[in-house]
């Protein structure tokens, strides 16, 4: 058996990237060879290819740039797009100068330049706005289709600042929604009826919302039935005002005060319509009328008898 056994060859490159066994882990060595002829052919290869790199975003920039300048000559500064009309729908009061104000429309702009979900969105945000629809029409005209709310009370509370039947007031809807008067919405609603509220708190009433005040949405149930029956305009409410929270007031165009509840309007109602008939039959003048009691219902007649308290010395 020989002492010594041959040493077997080993390669550069195995001693370059060799593998030695230290602790039981295996580590792999890696030699990297660096000269400064390498470290400049590098540097050359990377600048070379950030060149190439800077010449192709300078050549997208260009192009960018061009189809920008077309399109803006072709659309946005042609003539032909600028616009020229813009034809107004609407079920309410506005018109083309507060749509305008409110939208924030340029006049002297193109067509394209008019962003038509802005222009709706900033309408649609007005609390007498239900619906609004804003389109192109080329060449230049801008087509909105606005629904507005329409009024059929005034809401008048001094606690709240509300004056009541003003231009500038604030007006509420069938459903009970409040908006404030504004423009030329005054024409039509200055001869409203109005709802007299004493007390409510300060989240009672957010314009665009249905009012949170269970009394006042009552008188409004009371007006719309009152104006569903055609009352004759002398017997019609010119406002109403709440008393507690059981009864309200109604204060007619003839000056007869005509007291309700809250509920059973449509009783009321009909037995208000044959005593309003009756005073006219018999040539008097009502003055005030309590339609509370189902029967046996006080009515007072101008020149009637008065009932005097005896003082008891």
């Amino acid at each position: 058996m020989p002492l010594l056994r041959p040493r077997k060859k080993t390669t550069r490159s195995q001693r370059s990237h060799s593998t030695t066994r230290r602790g039981g882990d295996i580590q792999k060595l890696h030699i990297k060879v660096n000269s400064p002829r390498i470290v400049m052919i590098q540097i050359m290869r990377g600048a070379t290819k950030g060149l190439k790199l800077a010449i192709v975003l300078a050549m997208l920039s260009i192009i960018c740039w061009g189809g920008y300048k077309g399109v803006r000559h072709v659309f946005i500064d042609n003539e032909k797009y600028r616009l020229q009309e813009i034809k107004l729908e609407t079920n309410g009061h506005l018109d083309h100068a507060r749509v305008v104000s409110i939208a924030g429309i340029d006049l002297e702009s193109s067509i394209f330049a008019i962003d038509a979900d802005q222009v709706r969105d900033r309408l649609k945000s007005q609390p007498e706005v239900i619906e609004c629809s804003v389109k192109h029409r080329l060449p230049g005209t801008l087509h909105i289709s606005i629904t507005e709310r329409v009024p059929v009370v005034w809401i008048k509370c001094a606690k709240l600042g509300f004056p009541g039947r003003i231009n500038g007031g604030i007006l509420a809807d069938k459903d009970g929604i409040t908006f404030p008067c504004e423009g030329n919405l005054w024409q039509t609603a200055e001869n409203l009826p109005v709802i007299v509220i004493h007390d409510a708190s300060d989240d009672a009433f957010i314009h665009g919302t249905t009012m949170k005040h269970s009394e006042a949405l009552r008188a409004l149930h009371l007006i719309k039935m009152l104006n569903d029956n055609e009352l004759r305009t002398e017997n019609s409410p010119e406002r109403v005002t709440l008393i507690t929270n059981y009864s309200m007031e109604a204060h007619c165009n003839d000056g007869t005060r005509a007291t309700f509840g809250m509920y059973e309007h449509e009783r009321q109602i009909a037995d208000f319509m044959k005593i309003c008939d009756h005073t006219r039959q018999t040539q008097r003048v009502m003055t005030h009328v309590n339609l509370i009691p189902k029967k046996n219902i006080p009515v007072k007649f101008a020149g009637g008898p008065v009932l005097v308290q005896p003082q008891h010395n």
